[in-house]
Order: C-alpha cells, then sequence, then structure tokens
C-alpha cells in the first residue's frame, strides 16, 4: 500500500491523445511531414517531446514548434475527457488518506485549466507541470515533500513515466490508456503494468495497510453533554479519549520541521471543543465526530479514536472505537 502516489496527467488521468495528435499533425504539416496515424504515434512520440521533435524536424527552433502546437491545440475541436476511472481512484486515494501529486509536461496554463474544467484539480496536494524532463525533475520534487521511496509510486503510460519512476528508486506503474502502446511501455520495464485505474484500485485493495508511524494520545480528559434519556444530557459529564493519528509525513522525513507534522496541543483542544460544543445522544456519532476532525482539520492519513464513558457501575467505562 503506498502513501505517496504521482500521477502522470495526459493518458493517465485525462484523455486528451485525439486532442494531441491533431496538434502534432498541424506541427508536422508545417515542415512538409506526413501525417501520423494513431497507432503510429503511440509507436513512436517520447518525452521528453524536445527530443521528439528533434528527430522529426530537425534544426527548428523549439520556440517555434512550440508556437505552432499551441496555436493548434487551442483551436482544435477535439475535446478533452476524464478517462473512466479516474476521478473514482482519486476518491478512493483521498478516503485511504495517500498523498496526490501531478507530474507533467503539460504547459502549467493549459493543465489548471484542464484540471479545474474537470474537477480534478482539488484531488492534488501539489503540481508540477510544465516539466520537460520527469527524469532530472523527481528526485527535487521528492525531497521538496519529503517523500520515501519505499512509500510511493509513479503512475504513468509513456515509457519516460517509467524511467523517472526508476531513477527516483520508486515504483513505476504503467497504464494502458494512453500515449505508448502496450508492448512500448512493456519494454520499458515497469514494477506493474496495469489496463485502467480501476484495476490497479482493485490490486491496492488487497494489499494490507502499511505499520505506519504514529502519533499517540492517551485519556484525553473531555466533558460532554451525552446520553440517551434528556436528563442524561443536561449535565456535562467526564469522558476520556485514547487517540492514534496519522501524520502526512513518515518521522524520517520530517527532520525538525514543524510543519510536517501535526500539532498535538491544538489538536486536543479542538477535540475537547468538539466535545464540549453540543449534547450528542450516542457515543459512536461522538467518537466519529473527534475521528473526523482529526482528518479534516488537522490532515491526518488516518485516525483512530476511542471514545470512554463513565456510566455504568459494574463496568469500568463502556467504549465507542471508530478507525478513519
Amino acid at each position: 500500500m503506498f502513501r505517496n502516489l504521482l500521477f502522470d496527467w495526459s493518458g493517465t488521468l485525462c484523455n486528451d491523445l485525439a486532442l494531441t495528435l491533431d496538434a502534432t499533425n498541424y506541427v508536422l504539416a508545417q515542415y512538409g511531414c506526413a501525417p501520423l496515424s494513431l497507432e503510429a504515434f503511440r509507436e513512436e512520440f517520447q518525452l521528453p517531446y524536445p527530443d521528439y521533435y528533434a528527430r522529426k524536424t530537425p534544426g527548428v527552433p523549439l520556440e517555434e514548434l512550440e508556437h505552432h502546437y499551441r496555436y493548434a491545440f487551442d483551436r482544435s475541436p477535439v475535446g478533452v475527457t476524464i478517462l473512466p476511472h479516474a476521478r473514482t481512484f482519486l476518491e478512493y486515494c483521498r478516503a485511504r488518506g495517500i498523498r496526490c501529486l501531478a507530474l507533467t509536461s503539460m504547459d502549467p496554463a493549459a493543465f489548471e485549466a484542464q484540471a479545474r474544467a474537470l474537477g480534478l484539480y482539488p484531488y492534488f496536494e501539489a503540481v508540477h507541470s510544465g516539466i520537460r524532463n520527469k527524469v532530472e525533475h523527481i528526485g527535487s520534487l521528492m525531497a521538496q515533500h519529503g517523500l520515501l521511496a519505499a512509500d510511493t509510486a509513479f503512475i504513468g503510460d509513456m515509457e519516460h513515466d517509467i524511467h523517472a519512476a526508476r531513477h527516483a528508486g520508486i515504483t513505476g506503474i504503467g497504464v494502458l490508456t494512453g500515449y505508448n502502446s502496450p508492448a512500448r511501455l512493456a519494454a520499458a520495464g515497469p514494477d506493474l503494468i496495469v489496463p485502467d485505474l480501476d484495476a490497479l484500485r482493485r490490486l491496492m485493495e488487497r494489499c494490507p495497510a502499511p505499520d505506519d508511524d504514529s502519533i499517540c494520545i492517551h485519556q484525553l480528559r473531555l466533558s460532554a453533554r451525552i446520553g440517551v434519556p434528556e436528563e442524561e444530557r443536561a449535565t456535562a459529564q467526564p469522558l476520556s479519549a485514547d487517540i492514534r493519528i496519522t501524520p502526512p509525513r513518515r518521522f524520517a522525513a520530517m527532520g525538525e520541521d514543524l510543519d510536517a507534522t501535526i500539532d498535538y496541543d491544538r489538536l486536543c483542544r479542538r477535540l475537547a471543543a468538539i466535545a464540549a460544543a453540543e449534547p450528542t445522544v450516542l457515543l459512536e456519532t461522538l467518537a466519529y465526530k473527534l475521528a473526523a476532525a482529526c482528518i479534516a482539520e488537522f490532515g491526518a492519513c488516518r485516525a483512530c479514536v476511542e471514545l470512554h464513558k463513565y456510566i455504568l457501575p459494574q463496568t469500568r467505562s463502556v467504549a465507542a472505537r471508530v478507525q478513519l
């Protein structure tokens, strides 16, 4: 199970292959080159794209090629759509607390416009766009965001994505929904090839959750008006909570960066405020609210809350436990 996933964009999360082919053929036509079929394009297109155009149109300045490409790209009637299962997979990652980052060669303005129009932009913790050579960039990306190689995978549809993953020492996952043919992608030697992101999700669901670094808070004293009878909710009573939270980064990647961890003093004060805020009928409901706040308000990847109530004389406590 991965804690961090890097995503390519085109051919991995969005379907813009026909649009890219249309724009590429426009560029080639400006220099007397024959148009490419979709099959031929998938067999020969490569990243970094300056290398591809240097081979197809030798001696032409890259700025000139990019001007033609952008002109055709912006005016093409061919649309861009979300690939099947992409949104569901990103929702799955969000629910599991998996950090998602984008690493794409697409122009930054074009990427942001597409990602926002398709409603996928909010799923990314960070975006690295306009990266012509991902092999050269991926190491600084990993360092910048405190990603450990053992916890991270790069999902992409091209040879270059797999080469970048190998260069960073992370898992390279190829998806057969994009720019490279299955044979070309397999030749790059990915650690895993899947037909689409739904197949990857099903594989990941079979993997046990990792033994995460965690912060534990024992017997946090709370006060709440809680209980089924109305008269019990009329007066606040003492509760205690045992809390285990997984911060967004491994301890080994934090160094002494306070912003990389969770302020457990502020967390405790916030949970106490939630417990005291309004009457609650069920202990289970309050336990869920506390766990949800750990994730939604403090950025925990996972949260486990065991909430104790001291109400029955023949017991030490009654507890409700929730894990998100």
